[in-house]
């Protein structure tokens, strides 16, 4: 079914806000539902600009772009592509580490994928929950090593949101072919355990056996569910992250750019 008025609105992919059109507005079931004045997407950049550079601090920036995604994705990769010099270190480093430390606190709505072990046998039924048909780069942690920051647990897809921004802003990989990810196998920071606003998988990190079978469930579902699809392992433990590379990196479309090796087959064309 086309979608019409305010399912418009309310669709990050297809909402332009107060750049609709006249015909459009008529067309769309739109009209009543927009101020009278049609804003070009350059006149809702300066206006998004002008509210982000008003905010006193990096984090309070991020969540004001973060919300600009939820909303109206295309306006979201524009501002951020004219202004990359200024947005980078808002939207992945340094800022995205703080986001990491303090996601379960700032949650606003889901962007990623998250598997625990309670999904252990089931992942590639999780999988087909996913909206998008055509996934071709997953970036995925374990949240165990974020940025020297430590395990973080759940609050680690804070950087496996951030690098996948880049990859559209940057190379101009669709962002619907884009797939965040955290297996959220548990977390040794104890305090976040014991965070009552913790989203996580709220017990102490699987290890050994069990860790690499979750893990190795979820790469065996990805090549099912998205054959196409690279996976790129971010920020994993190095005592895990090389036994993985080791294993997928010639039966696996899969790099790990924290260990600089990157499988010998060609990469997926978009």
């Amino acid at each position: 079914m086309t979608k019409k008025g305010v399912e418009i609105l309310r669709d990050k992919k297809l909402s332009k806000s107060t750049a609709f059109t006249k015909e459009e507005r008529q067309a769309m079931g739109l009209r009543g539902l927009l101020p009278h004045s049609i804003i070009s997407q350059a006149i809702q950049e300066k206006r998004v600009m002008e509210n982000l550079r008003s905010k006193g601090t990096n984090i309070e920036k991020y969540i004001f772009l973060s919300a600009l995604q939820d909303r109206n994705e295309r306006l979201y990769y524009e501002v951020i592509m004219n202004n990359l010099e200024e947005l980078l270190p808002i939207i992945y480093t340094p800022t995205v580490g703080e986001v990491c430390t303090r996601f379960s606190h700032i949650y606003r709505i889901d962007k990623g994928f998250y598997v625990t072990p309670e999904d252990k046998g089931e992942v590639i039924q999780l999988l087909g929950n996913w909206p998008e048909q055509d996934i071709r780069v997953i970036v995925v942690t374990d949240g165990s090593r974020i940025l020297g920051l430590g395990d973080l647990g759940v609050n680690g897809i804070g950087i496996s949101i951030g690098k996948l921004s880049l990859y559209t802003a940057g190379a101009g990989i669709p962002p619907s072919q884009c797939l965040p990810v955290v297996l959220d196998l548990g977390t040794n920071n104890v305090p976040f355990r014991e965070d009552l606003l913790y989203l996580g998988y709220p017990h102490p990190r699987l290890e050994g056996e069990a860790y690499f079978e979750m893990v190795d469930e979820f790469v065996m579902a990805v090549q099912k569910q998205w054959p196409k699809a690279l996976i790129q392992f971010e920020d994993f433990m190095t005592p895990m992250a090389m036994p993985l590379l080791q294993k997928y990196r010639d039966k696996v479309l899969c790099f790990n750019d924290d260990i600089r090796e990157l499988r010998r087959l060609p990469l997926p064309v978009f």
